[in-house]
């Protein structure tokens, strides 16, 4: 076994000689570590960032700016939770005045927002490296499909020659199974459903030429959105043309808070719909019409749910320090906090793992 892998690298180091930097067959190697779903999959819900891809508010928006990864607090007993809050407090408060005042919260938050950016960049460099063992800058879209299906765990001596005889083309076939031959992969539905997703936000971000295959820059823009102005502008597009009825190009304050049609006779999810509406009415009042002229254009709500443009953290800290600031003395003390530490932390603190936040 050890003269076999020593003749292995020994080949493959002659070929790098000769031939510059190999592309190895994922069949030979990148089947025996294949990339892990959640490192494929395009994350629906985008960190730090203010909507949702389908219009809805993210309601982590306020954790995710403040805390980070809240996920860590959300999943520790109460009495942890709370430390973690504690030293959170004592790390805002740079001037050891035992508040938290305005500059210091928006520091804190660029921070915060920094902080989920560069875990996006370095995550997407080794998923981009691992994509790309020939090492040309580039990631085909034919070998994200064939990491896809190796994650999804189909039958690895079967892969290449489905791509060859099928490819695309599967993804457009209405049965999963009509006019696949015998002895070939058959795409589950769901599988084939996610391809079809993906493959459109792969064609939304590629940039000339058209080739299919994306540089590191579009592959980010591809998993992170908010990564890229282009990406950004395009997912507006689309939330503005799901939610503008009259199709004027911007939305009014009933566009933005109108409710999903259908009749609701149940007295608790008319609770939730009034929930709702408030909540969207604040948001847009407050914070996405800038101008107050009632009506919100394409560019304010790119302004609004941009985590790159610098009011964003300015916002968000005016606004946390509004919730927070009980006795309006212009800053915010650790009791005031922890009155309102729910806004940061779950309510169900305890050794439960939390239900991970809904997927968009």
């Amino acid at each position: 076994m050890k003269g076999k892998r020593l003749y292995i690298v020994i080949t493959i180091f002659l070929v790098h000689i000769v031939n510059g930097r190999p592309k190895i067959p994922l069949n030979e190697v990148d089947a025996e570590k294949p990339l892990s779903l959640d490192k494929l999959e395009p994350p629906d819900h985008l960190e730090a960032v203010r909507f949702e891809q389908d219009g809805m508010l993210n309601k982590d928006f306020h954790k995710e700016a403040f805390i980070g990864n809240h996920e860590e607090i959300d999943d520790d007993p109460v009495d942890i939770a709370d430390s973690k809050l504690k030293d959170i407090f004592n790390k805002v408060d740079t001037d050891s005045d035992r508040h938290m005042n305005l500059i210091e919260i928006e520091s804190w938050i660029q921070d915060k927002i920094r902080q989920h950016f560069d875990e996006a960049l370095e995550e997407n460099a080794h998923i981009f490296t691992h994509m790309d063992p020939d090492g040309d800058g580039l990631v085909d879209w034919k070998d994200y499909y064939k990491h896809f299906l190796l994650a999804k765990k189909y039958d690895v001596d079967k892969i290449d020659s489905f791509l060859k005889d099928y490819g695309d083309q599967a993804l457009e076939m209405k049965e999963t199974g009509e006019s696949i031959k015998e002895g070939k992969i058959k795409l589950r539905e769901s599988d084939r459903d996610q391809l079809v997703r993906y493959k459109f936000k792969w064609t939304d971000v590629e940039q000339m030429p058209m080739d299919n295959k994306l540089n590191k820059e579009e592959f980010l823009a591809f998993r992170h959105p908010e990564q890229s102005g282009l990406a950004m502008k395009k997912m507006i597009e689309s939330i503005l043309n799901s939610l503008d009825t009259n199709n004027d190009g911007k939305l009014t304050l009933a566009e933005f808070v109108a409710l999903p049609p259908g009749d609701v006779e149940d007295q608790e999810q008319k609770k939730l719909d009034d929930r709702y509406q408030d909540e969207r009415k604040k948001e847009f009042v407050h914070s996405i019409d800038s101008d107050k002229n009632g009506v919100a254009t394409q560019k304010e709500l790119e302004d609004y749910v941009d985590p790159r443009n610098p009011q964003q953290s300015k916002a968000e800290a005016e606004n946390l320090l509004q919730m927070l600031d009980d006795n309006k003395d212009g800053k915010v003390s650790m009791d005031e906090m922890f009155k309102h530490k729910d806004i940061f932390v779950d309510s169900k603190c305890v050794n439960v793992k939390r239900s991970l936040h809904d997927e968009f």
